[in-house]
């Protein structure tokens, strides 16, 4: 009887799909998976680590990818539709007879393909580091996931020109200038920040002579680029399971495997100040970092979405260019709106740059900074932050109608977008780190009075004192001369070769440009 039993159940289990079966390395033509096992792996990596199959994205919607496999949560480093999920009934993936791995949806629409075609004979192999790999009947390697990365890049895997790590709206890339880039590319704008604008190429640490292009996350967490980049997470060394990843939030991040525990840390991160990402907040948008990251919106305009911030921010206004006397502006201190500049003016006062703007239909606002004396016209406000030792203010140009004062904005509270509260509470001063203090404008009369009478005091005894002294000692005055004949007039070409040909600027000034030089001791 047992005998008769074991001559059924053997016949049973050859004609199973290949998804029944238990996870396996490798698997050949004919062989397939239906995305209602998506419990069950397609694909297994001889040591375990990966795993290969379909992934749960949403609400009866499914990936093909591979992920760590183990993991607390599944950490995917791949897919092959990241942004056309198929349907989780009747989808499948399937090595056809011709050697084409595809992804079909729920009506038989091919989703995604290898486009390899190579006949009998071809294998799909889940590789020890993570690759998926497509070889024909002789061992080459027709198709590898390693070459058609999505937001993350495992050891050895190369990002080279023709290959990005894209994340939604944020990218990172070889730029035309050979260097390694994050982009943001919204529906409305594109901009680079990181390495910042603000600096050269060669000020980043980077150069853009080696057109080669290629960049490559090692097993010890260092990650090379042929840029001049070079960068090591701060658990370098062996056995430890890394990934590099362009998050949701745009920051490109290192992360270690903590092999007791299934949870991911973070060894390494691009940009340290969160608001150095574009495109967090949207339009209009003002990003802070302190205490926690959150979004705000300036006065005169409210949230689109509170549940999804990077859609930023709209005006509660209708935008003319009738009478510049309707207009004014708030003042929004340590605030920045970056990018997009209408104009660029230096050496000019805070009034003559309200001026430029009140004149400009087309300029929303203008950050001034006081010092340097630097005036930014601003068309459209993207990528705003709010920084605690910014050295600039933000002045946004409003009607007057809207009733919006600058003492209303000091005293309000802060706008709060909290996730999980549909509601935005109004308010903009604290958002800017200001306090929240109603101030006693009696004392401060009283105190400026005081302070005046004294000054009055000092300025008259002051001038009494000197009006009686009709002599000034000769001691001094001997001191004097000796110290003023000691300074004499320099010709430009003196000038020029003290200071290496004017190659060091130290700042700048009401008199001009000052620059560092050494003269001769003669």
């Amino acid at each position: 009887m047992a005998m008769s039993l074991s001559l059924i159940v053997l016949p049973l289990l050859a004609i199973l799909p290949s998804s029944y079966a238990s996870p396996k390395p490798m698997l050949g033509t004919g062989s397939s998976s239906l995305v209602e096992n998506y419990k069950q792996t397609f694909l297994t990596s001889p040591n375990s680590d990966f795993s290969c199959g379909f992934y749960e994205v949403g609400g009866n919607a499914f990936s093909f990818s591979i992920w760590f496999t183990n993991t607390i949560e599944k950490t995917v480093v791949w897919s092959a539709n990241p942004k056309s999920p198929v349907n989780g009934h009747g989808s499948m993936v399937l090595l056809n007879h011709g050697g084409n791995l595809v992804l079909t949806d729920v009506n038989g629409t091919v989703t995604w393909d290898s486009k390899t075609g190579s006949g009998k004979g071809t294998t799909v192999v889940l590789l020890d580091t993570g690759n998926l790999i497509i070889k024909d009947s002789n061992g080459a390697v027709l198709w590898e996931s390693f070459s058609s990365p999505t937001d993350t890049l495992l050891p050895f895997q190369p990002l080279t020109k023709a290959t990005m790590l894209v994340s939604g709206y944020y990218s990172l890339y070889f730029d035309n200038d050979n260097v390694l880039r994050l982009m943001y590319d919204g529906p409305d704008i594109s901009s680079i920040y990181w390495p910042s604008a603000d600096y050269s190429v060669f000020e980043s640490g980077r150069t853009n002579y080696n057109s080669s292009r290629i960049a490559v996350l090692d097993a010890e967490g260092y990650f090379l680029s042929s840029d001049g980049l070079n960068v090591k997470s701060s658990d370098w060394g062996t056995q430890i399971k890394r990934r590099l990843t362009i998050d949701y939030d745009g920051n490109l991040r290192m992360y270690s495997l903590n092999a007791s525990s299934g949870n991911w840390i973070i060894s390494w991160v691009a940009i340290a100040k969160m608001c150095d990402v574009h495109g967090l907040c949207g339009q209009n948008g003002i990003c802070q970092s302190l205490p926690s990251f959150h979004c705000s919106c300036p006065p005169g305009h409210e949230m689109i979405d509170p549940q999804i911030w990077n859609k930023g921010c709209q005006p509660q206004f209708s935008k003319t260019c009738n009478n510049t006397e309707e207009f004014e502006f708030i003042k929004l201190p340590k605030t920045d709106f970056y990018g997009f500049d209408l104009s660029y003016n230096q050496s000019i006062s805070l009034e003559e740059c309200k001026k430029i703007c009140l004149d400009a239909c087309s300029c929303s606002a203008f950050m001034y900074k006081v010092g340097p004396a630097l005036c930014y016209t601003k068309a459209v406000l993207f990528n705003g932050y709010s920084y605690p030792s910014f050295p600039g203010d933000n002045y946004i140009k409003l009607p007057k109608n809207l009733g919006i004062t600058t003492s209303l904005v000091s005293r309000k509270s802060q706008l709060t977008c909290n996730r999980d509260i549909p509601e935005i509470v109004e308010g903009y001063a604290s958002m800017y780190g200001m306090n929240r203090v109603d101030k006693n404008w009696t004392t401060y009369y009283v105190f400026a009075a005081i302070l005046g009478a004294l000054v009055l005091l000092f300025t008259g005894t002051s001038w009494w004192f000197l009006s009686s002294k009709q002599y000034i000692l000769k001691s001094m005055e001997a001191g004097y001369r000796m110290v003023t004949s000691q300074f004499r007039m320099f010709t430009h070409r003196e000038l020029r070769e003290a200071t290496g040909k004017f190659k060091e600027e130290i700042g700048r000034g009401g008199s001009g440009i000052v620059y560092r030089g050494v003269l001769d001791d003669k």
